[in-house]
């Protein structure tokens, strides 16, 4: 609640500047009618402010919704895959989505966004991912390109529509070897034609072996990982703001809410 408090408080304040400034210049070029109209303004988001701040607000950050335990059981062998996705997706997320980079034999770029990408070993570092079909039912471009070259830069994307259009760009279905990256503008950094400029981070990591899932049409693969890319050689004190998928289609910023730290796990110290 403190975070949204202090976030539409900023707000507010923003707006009473822009206001005063707007004051000063009709001021300045005799503009005298409309004057009141902003004063009334700033005196209205005042005394909201003087709300928020003595707590007289406060049920208006309160979440309306009252917790139902989840007593119904569906099945989802009798869903359709769509609705099966959607429950999927829904519940399941938000999870990280990346732009996977990878080269063909003729060194021709292929861009895909992938949700699938999990980490499942520290040492060795492993990660696994699920990569899906073509509707014509040929493999993905990045499986192709793994069995080829064996080389994937995982581009974590920054949590902005810009980086959900990247997302979206690159997942248009185009034919076996034509490059995503000429959808749109993507700079990559020099010598790196897989590293995109605008990422977050990345993840080189390299193909190690495929597996099959049974009666699916997607294939599993791991990956283990070569090196991070980042901005500075610091090690991040926390999760990294990245652009996630929450649901189906949706892209979202990384939760940036409360967080309590679990260490529990490490076992008596």
């Amino acid at each position: 609640m403190t975070d949204e408090r202090t976030t539409v408080a900023a707000f507010l304040k923003k707006c009473n500047l822009y206001a005063e400034a707007s004051i000063q210049r009709k001021r300045e070029r005799d503009e005298l009618e409309d004057i009141p109209k902003w004063e009334a303004y700033i005196e209205f988001n005042q005394h909201a402010l003087e709300e928020i701040a003595n707590g007289t607000l406060d049920k208006w950050f309160e979440s309306n919704t009252e917790h139902q335990p989840p007593k119904v059981r569906l099945s989802v062998e009798e869903m359709e895959h769509v609705e099966r996705s959607i429950w999927l997706n829904g519940i399941l997320s938000p999870r990280p989505v990346v732009v996977a980079g990878t080269l063909g034999e003729d060194d021709v770029r292929n861009f895909a966004p992938l949700s699938s990408v999990m980490q499942v070993s520290t040492s060795p570092p492993y990660l696994i991912a699920s990569l899906s079909i073509h509707k014509d039912k040929r493999p993905r471009d990045t499986l192709q390109n793994l069995r080829t070259t064996g080389t994937v830069f995982l581009n974590v994307m920054p949590p902005t529509p810009r980086g959900a259009a990247i997302v979206d760009e690159t997942a248009t279905p185009l034919p076996f070897g034509e490059d995503e990256g000429a959808l749109l503008e993507m700079n990559t950094v020099e010598g790196r034609p897989l590293l995109l400029e605008e990422s977050v981070a990345a993840v080189e990591a390299s193909f190690v072996e495929e597996h099959g899932l049974p009666d699916a049409v997607a294939t599993l693969v791991v990956l283990r990982v070569e090196a991070v890319w980042f901005s500075s050689s610091t090690v991040p004190s926390g999760g990294l703001n990245v652009l996630c998928q929450h649901g189906r289609d949706d892209m979202t910023p990384s939760p940036q809410g409360w967080t309590q730290r679990v260490l529990k796990h490490y076992g008596p110290v």
